[in-house]
């Protein structure tokens, strides 16, 4: 949500179709949007091509926008649609190693956790995602991923319940 000061001086730019605005506000949450992008593609150049697909729609569609406060809310859907298209598009045996990337020792647990995120459907692994790696409310989730607030927990927690026994290595993973 917008909150800020800053924010709506940014926004009532982007509103102004300036291109560098739109940029400017991507590259102060980079990192957070970043997180939801890899999440779901595993390889940086699909992130960045999500990154790029998403500055130029948020720019040409910038009039869709109802209601200011939720700006971010409407580009967090945004990405999360270009995620899920390039996620289609694309071959399993395209997917980029994650492990040639990073550091694993400092990083063992939650690439762990990542893994076992894998395993859920998309369907819980995104609300999961955007909950606990985004810190993003229900009701946000809700309108992100335009689904009634009811259905959000319901998947959240079957989600997290279908997390806990696949991290507790339990056969039956069905929920």
């Amino acid at each position: 949500m917008i909150t800020s000061i800053s924010d709506y001086k940014i926004l009532k730019k982007i509103k102004k179709q300036d291109m560098s605005a739109v940029m400017d506000w991507f590259n102060t949450r980079q990192s957070k949007y970043y997180k939801i992008g890899w999440a779901y593609l595993k390889s940086h150049q699909d992130v960045e091509d999500v990154f790029h697909n998403t500055i130029i729609k948020v720019h040409d569609k910038i009039g869709q926008l109802k209601e200011d406060s939720y700006f971010e809310s409407w580009v967090t859907s945004i990405f999360i649609n270009e995620c899920r298209s390039i996620y289609r598009k694309r071959k399993p045996k395209e997917m980029e190693n994650p492990e040639g990337s990073l550091d694993i020792s400092q990083f063992q647990n939650k690439l762990e956790i990542l893994e076992d995120l894998d395993q859920l459907d998309q369907i819980y692994k995104e609300i999961i995602i955007l909950k606990y790696l985004q810190g993003y409310s229900q009701k946000e989730i809700a309108i992100i991923l335009k689904l009634p607030v009811g259905t959000v927990k319901s998947r959240l927690y079957r989600g997290l319940l279908t997390l806990r026994k696949i991290i507790e290595g339990g056969e039956d993973i069905e929920v």
